[in-house]
């Protein structure tokens, strides 16, 4: 890997921290798209789409509620991407490292988050003060220092453990490719598991069941065109029985009848007029 790549791959590792902290959730540290930035870097956006969607399927149920941490799957799918793409291996492989990656990953974001928290008394005293720019360059250098941790650790890692990670690749033994591939084939099975344990009540069963159903199908009787568009079909239909139920329970005022009365006589005020 050339010094140019390990850096660029370095930027997306960084690219996964600003997504959350300045970005505003723009899913940029999502593994399907981190496996396509990595595969355009290395010139194999193919099979950088191909990781990434596994890992993708891998860590869908993964999510953190209020300050409990979770696994960093930005820095995980990028190091996972890049480390396969250059060794040549597959997706298997590529959770291999993307795995103890993230774990990793996570605790040195608590770290840095626990050493930005020093940053809070300086950022105060600017506020009393009234100084709102030096307010504002505290935050950029926090941001600033969030994108070194992020990008030197990568960059460094990816163009100097190359010739590492192909050692460790290479020297895994059959037995232990065998366990990964199964492994990789369950993943995604867990990863929807997991997110069906967050979302998941009694009224989405039959569509978990009417989903599941066409999808057993794909590339036998049933393509993935037939699945989506059988899927804005639904949707049409549920959105023209919710409109007719709500049309059905507004009352209608018929053109040039009179104003109905309230309760005491009088006719109702601007606020409670009949809709048309």
């Amino acid at each position: 890997m050339s010094l140019i790549q390990a850096i660029l791959i370095g930027l997306v590792a960084a690219l996964t921290w600003l997504d959350g902290a300045w970005l505003g959730e723009m899913k940029f540290r999502e593994p399907i798209i981190t496996g396509f930035l990595v595969g355009l870097i290395l010139g194999d956006v193919t099979q950088g789409l191909v990781i990434g969607a596994t890992l993708q399927l891998m860590w869908m149920g993964v999510t953190g509620v209020g300050a409990a941490p979770k696994i960093d799957i930005g820095v995980g799918g990028t190091i996972g991407a890049a480390a396969a793409l250059t060794t040549g291996g597959s997706a298997a492989d590529a959770t291999l490292f993307a795995v103890p990656v993230a774990v990793l990953m996570q605790l040195i974001h608590t770290l840095m988050m626990s050493g930005l928290s020093a940053f809070m008394p300086w950022a105060e005293r600017r506020i009393a003060q009234n100084d709102i720019k030096g307010a504002v360059r505290i935050h950029y250098l926090a941001g600033l220092i969030g994108v070194l941790v992020y990008a030197i650790p990568s960059a460094v890692g990816m163009y100097y453990g190359t010739g590492g990670i192909k050692t460790v690749v290479n020297g895994i033994p059959d037995w232990v490719q065998d366990g990964l591939t199964g492994v990789a084939a369950l993943l995604p099975a867990l990863g929807f598991a997991m997110l069906l344990d967050v979302i998941m009540t009694k009224k989405l069963i039959p569509f978990l069941v009417l989903g599941f159903v066409p999808a057993a199908f794909v590339g036998h009787d049933l393509t993935m065109v037939g699945i989506a568009a059988i899927a804005v079909a639904l949707a049409m239909v549920m959105y023209s029985l919710y409109t007719d139920l709500q049309k059905s329970q507004t009352p209608a005022r018929v053109p040039g009848s009179p104003v109905p009365a309230t309760a005491n006589g009088s006719a109702p005020s601007s606020d409670d007029e009949w809709e048309d």
